[in-house]
């Protein structure tokens, strides 16, 4: 029988085919390398503050066309003067803000908004409780809290809104207050003086100055995603009957008359751009806690007449200007400057206005989401109106985020020269801001 042996591969072809596999292999390795580093890597989510508990929203398991907020804030503060006041004096005041938007388009993408889904209606109710007398016990010109304001039960809002969505124009018309949503600076929302929490300290009688409102009409023009013009109109004849309609003493003349005022904002400053990312540190990326860079500059006009004054005409203009700093303190930080000059001191009780201060963030390590504000403003008086010169105040608060809907803020102020009226030391304050938001 013949036996048939196999072939026998020569060895320098099968050296070839091994080289040729190898070769194939590295090639498919690589390519495989090369089509994971084309596959977008995710970033991890920024640290941020946690939700503490239910909001009112998923309380009542509303519907998407409702948007329901409730807001509580407490001041609890104490203080001495020894000129006015040698023994000291304390004050707990707190207000409960409510606050509804009824639209179809709350919970939609604007990019699939319709007509119908732009327009928005937008109801307000705030409540005041406590005594806001601290600043005159103290001997101090200016309310030391910001919930310091007449007791009582406020309506701070009732207006009808288009939004923008994606094009450039909002619109707004009804009961409206000139802050929050037209000349507030977020900057100074860190701080709890009156004073530096408001905008910027014009205390002209008659201003619809939350929680005052009067009958206005507002235009936000966004011509280009960093700039923003505002236009607003308001009619001062009713807000003092606006302000008691559900009880309060306001404490001031009816006024009658009209404001005209309008205001540019630029968003785009150096270091917009650096900032609009979160902050990058070794134990991953951290939700940035302060306000973006801001130009503000704005004029304003009115002519008003109360029953205790004949009409006059009252203009001014004011801005503020906040920025980025570079600072080997904390995680971040914002330097901030402000100003109100108004042009008719004998009309005008305060008609200037200068402050500035420091924002900081993460300045305690391992809370990174904490903020310290120092702050200074001066507020000069009106020599016709008042026999006082000026007023300062000098306040260090640090704001210290339990979750997202809980923050505990303990501030220490100093005012110098409380009252105006140059006759005796500088008063003391303390105590704490308590916000819950649901």
């Amino acid at each position: 029988m013949t036996r048939h042996r196999a072939r026998r591969q020569p060895a320098g072809k099968c050296a070839l085919l091994l080289s040729m596999l190898l070769l194939t292999d590295g090639v498919l390795a690589r390519s495989v390398l090369a089509e994971d580093d084309r596959i977008p890597k995710v970033s991890p989510a920024p640290q941020d503050a946690q939700q503490g508990w239910p909001s009112l929203q998923n309380l009542l398991n509303l519907p998407d066309w409702i948007n329901l907020e409730l807001d509580w804030t407490a001041e609890p503060m104490g203080g001495s003067n020894p000129s006015v006041n040698p023994a000291g004096a304390a004050a707990w005041m707190q207000q409960v803000v409510i606050s509804s938007e009824f639209s179809r388009g709350l919970n939609k993408p604007t990019a699939q908004w319709q007509e119908f889904d732009h327009w928005k209606l937008a109801l307000q109710l705030s409540s005041f409780s406590g005594n806001p007398n601290l600043n005159l016990d103290l001997g101090a010109a200016f309310p030391l809290q910001t919930t310091a304001h007449p007791v009582g039960l406020w309506l701070t809002e009732a207006s009808l809104q288009r939004s923008a969505g994606q094009g450039n124009v909002t619109l707004k018309a009804g009961l409206l207050p000139l802050n929050p949503s037209f000349i507030e600076n977020p900057s100074l929302d860190s701080y709890i003086h009156s004073a530096l929490n408001n905008t910027l300290n014009l205390l002209i009688p008659g201003l619809p100055i939350n929680p005052f409102v009067a009958p206005g009409a507002e235009v936000h023009w966004r011509p280009a995603a960093s700039h923003e013009i505002r236009i607003g109109n308001y009619w001062l004849d009713s807000g003092t009957a606006l302000a008691s309609m559900l009880g309060v003493d306001p404490g001031q003349p009816d006024v009658r008359g009209t404001l005209q005022i309008v205001q540019w904002n630029l968003s785009r400053l150096p270091g917009s751009r650096t900032v609009a990312d979160p902050i990058q540190s070794r134990q991953g990326p951290i939700s940035r806690q302060l306000p973006p860079p801001l130009l503000q500059l704005g004029a304003f006009s009115t002519t008003a007449s109360s029953d205790l004054a004949p009409a006059a005409a009252n203009q001014g203009v004011y801005g503020s200007l906040t920025v980025p700093a570079t600072l080997p303190l904390g995680l971040d930080n914002r330097l901030w400057v402000a100003l109100s000059n108004g042009f008719n001191a004998e009309a005008n009780p305060f008609p200037l206005f200068v402050a500035g201060g420091w924002l900081n963030q993460g300045l305690i390590p391992g809370r990174p989401l904490d903020v310290l504000a120092f702050g200074f403003g001066r507020t000069s008086f009106s020599p016709q109106l008042s026999p006082g010169t000026f007023e300062a105040v000098l306040e260090l608060n640090y704001a210290i985020s339990i979750n997202a809907q809980l923050t505990v803020q303990p501030v220490i102020q100093w005012i110098a020269n409380p009252g105006g009226g140059n006759a005796g030391p500088s008063a003391w304050a303390g105590g704490l801001q308590i916000n819950l938001s649901l």
